[in-house]
């Protein structure tokens, strides 16, 4: 089973307590995984191959890397 592309984690009134949500809005912060970012960007690098804009692409991706 894939892990969901995005999550909400939402505070609740104790402050400590956090709610998650993989399915719906919950109306708290929404969350990225980390991996479904990774594909995107190297999907889309692959269009800039060569091009000035590649290396920018690849700085992104090695700070996403290095967190």
């Amino acid at each position: 089973m894939k892990a969901p592309d995005k999550v909400y984690v939402k505070k609740e009134k104790d402050n400590v307590t956090f709610s998650l949500s993989v399915q719906y809005d919950n109306g708290g912060e929404q969350y990225i995984r980390k991996e479904a970012l990774m594909e995107w960007l190297e999907y889309e690098k692959e269009w800039f191959e060569g091009t000035d804009i590649e290396p920018h692409y690849q700085k992104v991706i090695d700070q996403l890397n290095s967190m």
